[in-house]
């Protein structure tokens, strides 16, 4: 995510590493099974670098993926069961996920599927194996062999809310706008800007309530009542009923409604903290 750039330490720079969830739902099932190949040669694969597991998730906007494809596995440990593969991973970062909420959606000798569902759809894939390995890696057993999620802002919200990720909507659609497209997030605590919101568009960093010490970032100040431009551009998102726009240089964005909006400054000079 483009905004790790920004925030430098904490759990929060474990964003997609499932820092604090609570692990997979072991033995549970998921809503729909599974019945596609648990093995894709990557040039079969629609994403080639996820394998097969990029096969399985339903995205309106692609996140990410990653695969193994060494046929004696050497990445990182096994493990001697499906679930402590998964535990294993989350230890190592192997997985740019979530784990809290994992349910089996497929297995066979070698391998099992397990998937994060959003109101019945795959968001998220984690197949493990149960292959070859070097003496280094703890030789045979259980690794993450291929794992596939869409954008973070189709995962579950329990797993954006605990990332800190504010997540923008589509006023007309009401479908989560990628992180492509709009990134916002709560200041961490670490620098102690929990009472900032930074908000990322098309490359524009813009900030609420800016600590005074970073006041000299902005090209104008905060302002948490003003009106709304009359040439201000419409982006078309909303959040808990807040519509943005930007001013016409994006220099400026707005939050609100167009009675009554807060002014949020771009950054000039974006904020970092260690």
């Amino acid at each position: 995510m483009r905004h790790l750039q920004f925030l430098l330490a904490g759990c929060l720079l474990g964003v997609l590493t499932g820092c604090g969830q609570g692990g997979p739902a072991v033995g549970e099932s998921a809503s729909s099974p599974y019945s596609g190949p648990l093995v894709v040669p990557a040039d079969q694969a629609t994403h080639p670098g996820a394998g097969a597991a990029g096969e399985v998730v339903r995205c309106a906007t692609w996140g990410g993926g990653g695969s193994q494809t060494a046929e004696v596995y050497a990445e990182g440990a096994t493990a001697d069961s499906p679930a402590a593969a998964l535990e294993v991973a989350r230890g190592e970062g192997l997985v740019d996920g979530a784990y809290d909420g994992l349910r089996v959606a497929a297995q066979d000798e070698d391998r099992v599927l397990y998937v994060l569902e959003v109101d019945g759809v795959v968001k998220q894939a984690v197949i493990v194996r149960n292959g070859p390995a070097t003496e280094g890696a703890g030789g045979p057993g259980w690794y993450v062999e291929s794992w596939a999620r869409c954008d973070v802002a189709e995962m579950p919200r329990s797993y954006t809310d605990g990332l800190g990720l504010l997540v923008w909507e589509d006023a007309v659609t009401g479908e989560p706008v990628p992180t492509t497209e709009v990134e916002s997030w709560r200041g961490p605590e670490h620098c102690d800007w929990q009472s900032m919101t930074f908000l990322q568009v098309r490359r524009a960093l813009y900030v609420r309530a800016p600590v005074p010490e970073l006041e000299g970032a902005f090209a104008e100040p905060y302002r948490p009542h003003a009106p709304l431009p009359g040439d201000a551009v419409d982006t078309g998102f909303e959040r808990e009923g807040e519509h943005l726009w930007l001013s016409a240089d994006r220099g400026a964005a707005f939050v609100g409604s167009k009675e009554d909006v807060e002014l949020w400054p771009r950054a000039t000079d974006p904020p970092g903290c260690a």
